[in-house]
């Protein structure tokens, strides 16, 4: 799912002094009891049941998390999950810094947001003798350049935004498109859907001009502004995402830039879709399960995500919410149309053309939204 992230310049300048928890004091010790009734009471430390707390607070997308799952832990475990939802990484990283420290156990943040996170001493690393079912994440997304040693987060779900085609209608038009060079031809006019996204479509044109499609640089975001211009005839509308999902299913446009989750759908919809651009790459963000600095229920948090990593638990969590599935356990528990996407289980090809973007520049930010109102607005 890809995120809003037009309110980060206004987040990202935000620096808040973060209090301590204070230590608890330890209990006091009781008297000792008679010998006797001490070697009787006395039993193997093994045969003592676990005592967990009875709560953990999570924080996480609205559409990340279904009852069965959170009941299904608490049956293993005895432990409840109370889960609050927010809609944007902006308001998820406002609420974390301005509350205090062990409000929340864990939280799932996109990848473009652990930097912040972790420059504002957030995470807490993880204890992987605990996470054990780590091993079940694809070994090519287990570590990033955020989180170069995989100390703080544990990919959950993703979002790629790449191209769909509609073969039927490239016939008629007379066109191929495998790369961005092809939607030049006028023979598209009227026939490329984009979803509204700026940074997206900033992102396609410093593709199709051979530029880092990551840059920060106003000179190539001028470039990829132009090239977005010079396609503008063509191009029939950005639209907000479902809606460009809607007109690939009625079969009303040639080619679209999608987001994966919308694809699948309109796939499933309209079989005779399919993927296009094949040269050109794709771009993946990625939400991580990670544990808050100043949680005080740290063993039961690292309990949750271990459970979430199961290849059982994760497909149940991916057949409801059809994103991008990094757990290769949870293959042979997906219904068979998905275990069979390449969007939702990446393939080869897709792996070999990923990018991401894992910081922001505010200014750079701004200047993607004044090229996409002068993009639309010279329409």
């Amino acid at each position: 799912m890809k995120k809003t992230i037009l309110a980060l310049v206004l987040a990202a300048l935000c620096v808040m002094l973060l209090s301590a928890c204070g230590a608890e004091k330890p209990a006091a010790q009781p008297t000792a009891a008679p010998a006797e009734t001490a070697q009787e009471s006395a039993a193997p430390a093994e045969s003592a049941a676990p005592q967990y707390a009875k709560e953990i607070y999570l924080y996480n997308w609205s559409e990340y998390m279904t009852q069965e799952v959170l009941d299904g832990f608490e049956k293993e475990y005895g432990i409840k999950v109370i889960e609050t939802t927010f809609e944007s990484n902006d308001e998820m990283l406002a609420k974390l810094l301005a509350g205090s420290k062990g409000q929340y156990d864990i939280a799932v943040p996109s990848n473009f947001y652990i930097d912040a996170m972790l420059a504002n001493d957030l995470l807490e690393e993880l204890d992987f003798s605990v996470i054990t079912n780590i091993d079940n994440i694809d070994p090519q997304f287990r570590t990033s350049q955020v989180d170069p040693e995989g100390k703080y987060t544990v990919p959950y779900m993703g979002t790629a935004s790449l191209w769909l085609g509609n073969p039927q209608k490239l016939e008629e038009l007379g066109v191929k498109a495998d790369n961005y060079e092809d939607l030049k031809d006028p023979r598209f006019e009227g026939n490329i859907l984009m979803s509204d996204d700026a940074q997206g479509n900033i992102c396609c044109g410093l593709s199709a001009m051979d530029l880092d499609p990551t840059s920060n640089n106003l000179e190539d975001i001028e470039q990829a502004k132009q090239y977005l211009l010079s396609i503008n005839k063509n191009v029939k509308a950005y639209s907000l995402p479902a809606d460009v999902r809607d007109s690939m299913i009625k079969n009303e446009a040639a080619v679209a830039y999608m987001y994966s989750g919308n694809i699948m759908q309109a796939m499933q919809a309209n079989p005779n879709l399919q993927l296009a651009l094949k040269e050109e790459q794709v771009s993946l963000s990625i939400d991580n399960l990670v544990i808050l600095k100043g949680t005080k229920h740290k063993t039961e948090a690292e309990l949750f995500i271990n459970y979430l990593l199961r290849g059982d638990v994760s497909a149940k969590l991916t057949t409801e919410f059809p994103y991008v599935c990094f757990n290769t356990a949870a293959v042979e528990y997906l219904p068979e149309e998905l275990a069979k996407s390449e969007l939702c289980l990446l393939s080869d090809d897709i792996k070999s053309r990923i990018y991401m973007i894992n910081t922001f520049n505010g200014e750079a930010i701004a200047a993607e939204i004044d090229a996409m109102v002068e993009v639309k607005t010279s329409r």
